[in-house]
Order: structure tokens, then sequence, then C-alpha cells
């Protein structure tokens, strides 16, 4: 007999408060290894890969080894929405992108169990009156985890008249690297004030990391191509150089594919509910589901490689990106059993609380992630910020507290 035959909405709550303690927490391993370049599917791999090899510990708990391809449609929307995600935390920060894809998760979860699922809760007024508040403290919280920078530091610009000659080319460049280093951007510029040597800039400085064309062209000879490479690393470019985005805007870009794609994982499930899967039951087809899907991931990217290159099989098998097993090993498999703890604590909450609810109560992870944030990463600083950060998640609590409220017990199918 299976451990959970009499679970009822007790063991939803239970998952409901595990999961977001793991899910605000697999990104850590993630975001400490940011100095290693890695595919991000690399990573989303390892997570994979030890979601596959723990879903077996049902058996332990009484499950029988049964399977649905429900669980290969749960892995088309988690595997590559999930890589998007490693990607945002990444390169726009843990806080921020779980925030980002939090909020986004909490709105298609609403949309999909009470709207179309038509999960019942007490005052339909009074649940969107909760996912309202919800949604206000996530993109409060949301909003204030983005990094803080001085608003009223003088830069000096690049000099409109001749006297920019007298500054040697190595200055120049120097000042490049540091530039390029430091990841400022002078491309938008607010208000200054002129004096003898040259603009004096005041404005806001802005986030994105690129460096602009006229201080490459000042720059030496011998370090323009390393200033380049220093500039490049941190700016992306698109249909031939038309368009170009940095690293962070493309992480949000990232948390926000995952939190409309990748929320959709567990939407699946309420359709294998009908051929009596739910809870613990359905873990083992959601983790094969996903290494399916894993496994296809990689057979197209081998593809691309042969056809992108033209080059033999051995040379693009040379081309796949590495998995850095010695850098990576190790935080990989600490992410992937945070991940695992809380993909089956959602797995619970969902089955028993439903995907409105259960799913939404999930995303309180960015309370946990924008702790990670801003105690161990200094993602978040300042005083004035940390506070309205705080203040925005407790909105988020009450609106949590008040959804639970509404809802009604025992309305799921489970």
């Amino acid at each position: 007999t299976s451990l959970f035959a009499t679970c009822s909405d007790g063991c939803g709550w239970a998952g409901a408060v595990i999961a977001p303690f793991a899910f605000g927490s697999f990104g850590v391993p993630l975001k400490t290894t940011v100095k290693v370049e890695v595919d991000p599917l690399v990573m989303q791999t390892y997570k994979t890969l030890v979601c596959f090899a723990t879903c077996w510990l049902v058996i332990f708990m009484g499950e029988e080894v049964r399977w649905t391809p429900w669980g290969i449609v749960s892995g088309l929307f988690w595997v590559p929405g999930a890589a998007c995600g490693i990607y945002g935390i990444r390169n726009a920060g843990l806080a921020i992108a779980v925030g980002t894809w939090a909020s986004i998760i909490v709105l298609t979860s609403f949309l999909w169990g009470i709207v179309i699922f038509k999960e019942q809760v007490r005052s339909f007024s009074g649940a969107c009156g909760a996912f309202l508040l919800l949604i206000a403290g996530l993109i409060g919280m949301s909003r204030y985890s983005k990094p803080v920078h001085s608003q009223t530091q003088p830069r000096k610009f690049v000099e409109d008249d001749e006297s920019s000659t007298e500054s040697s080319d190595e200055e120049s460049a120097e000042n490049l690297l540091r530039m390029a280093t430091k990841r400022k951007s002078l491309k938008r510029l607010g208000s200054g004030v002129t004096t003898e040597k040259g603009p004096i800039i005041t404005g806001p400085i802005i986030t994105p990391l690129e460096v602009e064309q006229p201080l490459l062209k000042s720059a030496s000879k011998s370090n323009l191509s390393q200033a380049k490479d220093l500039a490049n690393k941190d700016r992306i470019v698109f249909c031939r150089g038309r368009i170009a985005a940095t690293r962070r805007q493309l992480g949000i870009v990232g948390a926000v594919i995952n939190g409309v794609w990748g929320a959709n994982n567990l939407i699946p499930l309420h359709y294998a509910a009908q051929e009596g899967f739910g809870g613990a039951s359905y873990l083992i087809s959601y983790a094969s589901g996903a290494l399916i899907v894993n496994i296809f991931m990689w057979v197209f990217y081998f593809v691309y490689y042969v056809y992108d290159k033209r080059c033999s099989m051995r040379d693009a098998y040379e081309s796949m990106p590495s998995f850095y097993v010695k850098e990576l090993g190790g935080a990989g498999l600490m992410a992937g059993l945070l991940y695992s703890m809380g993909n089956f604590a959602s797995i619970m909450a969902v089955s028993y609380l439903g995907q409105g609810v259960g799913y939404s109560f999930c995303q309180t992870s960015i309370l946990v992630s924008g702790l990670w944030g801003i105690f161990f990463f200094k993602e978040i600083t300042g005083r004035e910020t940390i506070i309205k950060w705080l203040l925005s998640a407790t909105v988020t609590v009450i609106g949590i507290i008040w959804l639970s409220y509404e809802h009604q017990s025992g309305s799921p199918a489970h």
C-alpha cells in the first residue's frame, strides 16, 4: 500500500511549503558557477539526470511502477523552459530571474486552474482580488531586485573638440578596458554641464553592458582587440548587427520564456489524473518524459552542428558543448537534488490543491531566492531598496494567504 493512499489537502499544503524553499535555492549552485561559460542545456541535463535517478525512490514508498505518455508532454514544457530559466539565473541574477518567471507562472496557473479547469473557490471575486494583490507584490519584488547604481555619479565623456587628442592612445585604451571590465554603458546619457575640458555627464548610469564605437576607435592597436573582446562578452548581436542586447536583457528574456512556456509543465498532470495518476504516482512518468525530451534536444544540437558547420560527425561531436564535469558536476548534482525535491513537492501541491492555488503558492520561492540574492550574492544593495523589496514581499505573502483562504477544499480531482 502506498504511503500516499490516505493523503488529503494536508499533503498538498506540506508540498506547497517545501517547494518554495527548494525552488528558491536550486539556482544558488548555478549562480556560483557563473564564471564557467557553459551551455544552459548542460546544466539542465544535470538536473534532468538527477530528477530521473531520484524518481524511483517512490517505489520504496509503496508506489507501483506505472507510466503515462503525459510525462513526455510535461518534459516538452519543462526541459526547454528550465534551460531558458538557467540562462536567466546565470545572466540576469537569481533574484530578478526567479522574480520574473514566478510572476508569470502565477498568472498562467491562475488562468489554467480557475478559468479552464474550473477549480472551485469560495468567491471568484475574492480569488481575483487575492490574485491581483499577489501579482502586485511579485512585481514589486522583481522591480526592487534590480541592481542599484548611483544616480548622480559624474562621468567624463569623450571630448568634442580637438583637445581630446592630447591624451595618448595607451591611456584611451586603458580607459576603454576599464569601462568594459566594469560593465558600464555610455549609449544613453542624462543631462550634464560643459566645462573647458569637455562635457561632464551627471545623468543616470545605465546598466546595459555595452561600450560605444567612438571609444573603441580611440584605443591603441595593441589593446583594441582585447578591449573588443571584453566588451563583446557582455553584448550579443543578432540580425547581422542590426539588433544588440546585453546578457542581462537576454537573461530576463530567458526568465520570461520559462514563465510562459515552462510554467505549463504540470498542466498534463490534470489529464493524467483521468488515468489514475496523481501525486507521487506521476513522478516516474514526469522524470522519464523529461529525460526523453532532453535526449532529443541533444540530438537536435548534434544535427544542427553537422548542418551548420558542414562537417563530419566527428567534428560535429567535438564542437558540442562541454559538460565540465570537474567544474560543474557538484553544482549540477546539488541543483538537481534541490529541484527534484521541489518538483516532487509541487506535484503534491498541484494534485491536492489544484493548479490555481497549489502551483501559485509554490511561487513564493521568490522570497527565498530574493533573500539569497540580498545576503549571499549581494544582488540587491542599498537600505531603501532592500526595505522596498521586503515590503513587496509582505504584500506577496498576504496575497498568498488570501488566495489560500479562497481555495475550497477537495475541489481538484486527485
